[in-house]
């Protein structure tokens, strides 16, 4: 709409009003006044020309879109902390604090002898990725400890593009009454849940369940399925019995022959495809109830670099790989051979 009111465009303009007999050249008097004036009028046309895309929801981000999804009552997930098992080789403080590469965990509560819980000092997903001996930050001595199991799965703030979802989830599929989009609703709107699955009727009439993934659309702890089963009591009809439960992974191992491109590395090729299907896994969670091998091999040929494949398998088999309706696909092995 306003595409062409640039600053060439209104310095033209400006000009065009004033009088041919004055001096109009580039650092005259006249030019110098209307430039800023110029300047700040295309300013505000740019501004005007993009302000629909800050306050529709399709285009909107960061804090209008947040204003826009609290209109409807969902609110950006924050991170969360991740919670871990740490084992000692002797008694250990709590409030001590221990370090493992670029994390730093905090020690909260005592499980039993030489078991403790522990928190990570940094938001999101950074606290689930390390296991190993940790390194004393504040403490002297000759006790060891060591990182163990995730409690708590650790979780990035919600994305702009995770948030779009949920809200255009709840303008598209609107709750009433504790239909099956209601339950979606709440179990999407705690914090750590990153896909949900409902089935109404599942054990008869009056129940429901409700399967859910953590953040990274793989299964979820126990801790989260508390969290959400506890939050959808707390919301749910009087009446329905519901049940939460964490989806069941079904790992995605990949093995095929490629044909690279002279100059292109077998790594660099596994490494972006590794990367594609892990992505197109996330991306068709609860949404399909088989990997096709054909969409798997199109991945692949999507790979820079790549200019045939043979011999693909997924999971040992040259066939579709078929998802149950609680299970989550999730990237495994993937292995990739030189095609000779």
């Amino acid at each position: 709409m306003y595409e062409d009111m640039t600053y060439e465009y209104l310095m033209g303009a400006m000009l065009d009003r004033v009088k041919n007999d004055v001096d109009k050249r580039e650092g005259s008097i006249i030019y110098d006044a209307l430039g800023p004036t110029a300047y700040y009028l295309a300013e505000m046309y740019f501004l005007l020309a993009h302000y629909p895309d800050l306050v529709l929801p399709d285009t909107s981000a960061d804090a209008y879109l947040e204003r826009f999804a609290e209109a409807f009552g969902i609110v950006r997930k924050q991170a969360v902390k991740a919670v871990r098992k740490v084992t000692a080789s002797a008694e250990i403080e709590t409030g001590s604090r221990w370090q493992l590469h670029d994390s730093s965990y905090l020690i909260t509560n005592r499980l039993a002898e030489f078991e403790y819980e522990a928190e990570c000092e940094q938001y999101g997903s950074i606290g689930n990725h390390y296991y190993g001996v940790l390194e004393s930050i504040n403490n002297g001595g000759k006790v060891t400890a060591a990182l163990e199991d995730v409690l708590i799965t650790g979780a990035e703030a919600e994305s702009d593009d995770a948030l779009r979802t949920r809200l255009l989830a709840r303008m598209q599929k609107p709750s009433a009454s504790g239909n099956i989009y209601d339950y979606y609703n709440w179990a999407m709107s705690v914090n750590g849940v990153g896909a949900a699955r409902v089935f109404p009727l599942a054990d008869g009439p009056g129940t429901v369940k409700v399967v859910i993934t953590g953040a990274d659309k793989a299964a979820a702890d126990e801790a989260l399925v508390r969290e959400t089963a506890d939050y959808i009591e707390t919301v749910r009809p009087i009446g329905a019995d519901v049940t939460v439960v964490s989806a069941v992974e079904k790992t995605i191992n990949i093995n095929v022959k490629v044909k690279l491109q002279d100059g292109v590395y077998l790594s660099d090729a596994r490494d972006a495809f590794e990367k594609s299907v892990e992505e197109f896994l996330k991306d068709k969670i609860f949404a399909v109830n088989y990997i096709s091998l054909a969409r798997i091999g199109n991945l692949l040929l999507g790979v820079d670099g790549v200019e045939d494949y043979a011999e693909l398998t997924v999971n040992g088999e040259e066939n579709n790989i078929a998802v149950a309706d609680e299970e989550v696909a999730v990237a495994g092995a993937v292995r990739l051979e030189v095609l000779l």
